[in-house]
């Protein structure tokens, strides 16, 4: 088992940061007529193989898919290129064998779980609901070959990251990952504690290497910033617990190498993934029409188009699309001719569960030095990051009882050779920047705007993080659920009053709008709301403005803002 949250709290790649299966929106779609899978492709089930199911839980009622599902996807696509990374630097390859439907698209369960029972009995529980759950996941889990993922969505039903199994083989194991700890650094830490490992603080034995992951002071986990990214040991023993080349070591038992795990797919190789940068605060995308990197306004033009590829030493290569020239860390972000084992362009993800900033191995990491059209884009300093695939993810949009997948042969789409970080031929077409995701501009059920009595109905917003809309004084925030909200119809928009006073848009300050409870009236057009559905959550927008959404600095009690922002990027609320 993992330690507690204290200890696991300290990997710097962390800090950087059951129902129905259904489709899942993408975590970020940039330029693509359709999402895309992610995830290497097998479509036929055998008595030697294992599959990793990633399971939802929820307590009951309490289900927020739709706004949680883009971080589930992005911590499972990270960790899958963590496992590829770390293969690549043998000249091989390895990808999680994901359950998958017949477009290789991750079937994620979802499990109702109530809040005080025991997190052990997450196992029993997933066996309760085994007739709710689409066919392919009940034919799979009866074969006991399914290394369950539970991703659990808030933090009451656990609080502690976990991994445990007893090796690399056929013998299941399981992780459990409260809401904080969704990220690649915390799924990827405790997915190798399911196959039997244990941490570099510890003492190893003789074929279970343990995990640097910031747990080691040997030079094995100091000497290279991939260290505590790579699946490597540090080398307590002989061993190495990732060698998929045996001859380079001495004999290993092969349900102790993890590269040679039946929960893994063999010779598909990651792509050469295409995706843009953008800044959080302001949306602007890293533009590389000139050498040195700027944010600008996002058009999905090619000089806003990166290309991430898999180095021979594990590391990425980001690539510009429209000069072919490759990221580089100098004094400031440049792009330059790419060179093969550059360290200032070879670069390590920092993944969280909706933030990517990128390391340099030089050393730095992206910033921008003032956030403004044209910025530049520096060394070190401030600034968040989202990275979002051209594409984006999709999980699979089977329903429950469905028949299971029949698909017999891989896709032509997967590359069944190692790819290059060197494009053979540039892109012959601009990418156009994707419209913002379709949606609704009526609320659930009976809080319909053009339904809703002129008197209102009192309801509480619960967000996606637990929390509710309150306020403090005249400062409308996140906090304790005992605020009651009144939702009153004025013509095709409604108000949201709080003790007679209407929420409302307040001053700008830092490119974001404060929200603020005001005197309500039916002229003040700042006061106006439309409630825009979204799955079973619903987000508030600004009636007047185009694109001004209310947004979170934290998921924890924390002022409340507006700001033009996708509906994605919005605070998720269940309406209550």
């Amino acid at each position: 088992m993992s330690k507690m949250r204290s200890t696991l709290a300290l990997l710097p790649l962390l800090l950087s940061m059951c129902g129905a299966v259904l489709a899942v929106p993408s975590p970020a779609v940039a330029a693509a007529p359709a999402a895309q899978s992610g995830f290497a492709c097998d479509g036929v089930d055998a008595k030697d193989k294992g599959w990793v199911l990633p399971i939802y839980v929820h307590q009951p009622g309490q289900d927020a898919w739709e706004a949680d599902s883009a971080a589930l996807l992005n911590t499972l696509w990270e960790t899958d290129q963590t496992v590829d990374s770390s293969a690549e630097r043998f000249g091989v390859s390895r990808r999680l064998r994901v359950v998958q439907d017949g477009d290789c698209r991750p079937v994620v369960a979802k499990l109702p779980f109530a809040k005080g029972r025991n997190r052990a009995e997450m196992g029993k529980a997933m066996a309760e609901n085994l007739a709710s759950q689409p066919a392919l996941i009940r034919t799979l889990w009866q074969t006991n070959r399914v290394k369950p993922l539970y991703f659990v969505r808030d933090n009451e039903i656990t609080d502690s990251c976990t991994g445990g199994g007893a090796n690399a083989g056929l013998s299941t194991g399981n992780v459990i990952l409260p809401r904080w700890c969704w990220s690649e650094a915390g799924l990827t830490h405790e997915l190798i504690h399911s196959f039997g490992l244990s941490h570099c603080d510890g003492g190893g034995v003789n074929g279970n290497d343990p995990v640097c992951r910031n747990m080691g002071t040997r030079k094995e986990c100091t000497s290279d910033p991939a260290a505590n990214y790579h699946l490597d040991s540090c080398r307590i023993d002989e061993f190495r617990y990732f060698e998929p080349t045996p001859v380079r070591q001495p004999a290993l038992e092969k349900i102790r190498n993890v590269a040679f795990s039946p929960y893994l797919i063999q010779d598909q190789p990651s792509p050469v993934w295409q995706f843009r940068i953008k800044v959080v605060d302001g949306g602007r995308c890293l533009d590389a029409s000139a050498a040195q990197v700027v944010q600008r306004a996002c058009t999905g033009s090619s000089a806003q188009t990166w290309q991430r590829g898999i180095d021979d030493d594990g590391y990425l290569t980001i690539r510009n699309a429209a000069n072919g020239r490759c990221l580089t860390m100098a004094d400031t972000v440049v792009t330059g001719p790419c060179a093969k084992q550059d360290k200032s362009q070879q670069w390590l993800p920092q993944a969280g569960q909706d933030r990517t900033n990128f390391a340099a191995r030089a050393g730095g990491k992206l910033a921008i030095k003032d956030n403004r059209d044209g910025g530049a884009v520096v060394r070190d300093g401030k600034g968040e990051f989202v990275a979002e695939l051209l594409g984006g993810l999709a999980s699979a949009p089977t329903q429950p009882n469905t028949p299971a997948p029949t698909a017999t042969s891989q896709p032509t789409t997967q590359p069944t050779t190692r790819p290059t970080t060197q494009p053979t031929t540039q892109p012959t077409t601009t990418p156009t920047s994707a419209p913002e995701p379709a949606v609704t501009s009526d609320p659930i059920g009976s809080l319909d705007p053009a339904k809703t009595p002129a008197r209102g109905r009192n309801v509480q917003f619960k967000s996606a993080y637990g929390t509710c809309l309150t306020a403090s004084g005249t400062r409308v925030r996140l906090g304790a659920c005992g605020a009651k909200w009144n939702v009153v119809t004025v013509g095709k928009h409604v108000q949201v009053r709080h003790q007679n006073r209407c929420m409302a848009l307040g001053k700008v300050s830092g490119g974001k709008r404060s929200v603020v409870l005001t005197k309500c009236g039916t002229a003040a057009k700042g006061q106006r709301w439309l409630l825009e559905k979204a799955g079973g959550s619903v987000t508030l927008k600004s009636a007047t403005t185009k694109a001004t959404r209310l947004i979170a600095v934290t998921a924890k009690p924390a002022s409340i803002y507006a700001k033009a922002a996708y509906q994605k990027n919005s605070v998720k609320f269940i309406i209550r």
